[in-house]
């Protein structure tokens, strides 16, 4: 768990691809916006109280924002109500250090 908790997180991300290894992959293990509609309002609603104790923005939209980091999503998987996400991704062609 760590892009919840970044300013940056899809500037985050993107160093994470630039890093990678030619034939590497970046692991993500996070929890994020629940699949589910009313979860996903209560962590709306909660989110503030969320911030201030834990420093983690827990509704953020993972999937959304590693789509916009230009990183390609090989799998992902869902548990915990939606709320965590694991995914393995790989950089753009060409990204990989």
């Amino acid at each position: 768990f760590g892009v919840c908790s970044f300013e940056a997180p899809v500037q985050a991300l993107r160093e994470m691809g630039r890093c990678c290894k030619p034939g590497g992959a970046v692991l993500l293990l996070e929890h994020g916006a629940s699949s589910l509609a009313p979860l996903r309002w209560w962590q709306a609603h909660r989110l503030n109280r969320h911030v201030d104790r834990w420093g983690c923005y827990w509704n953020r939209d993972i999937e959304g924002m590693v789509a916009e980091s230009g990183l390609r999503v090989v799998s992902v998987q869902r548990r915990h109500l939606g709320t965590t996400v694991m995914l393995r991704c790989e950089p753009a062609k060409g990204e990989a250090s």
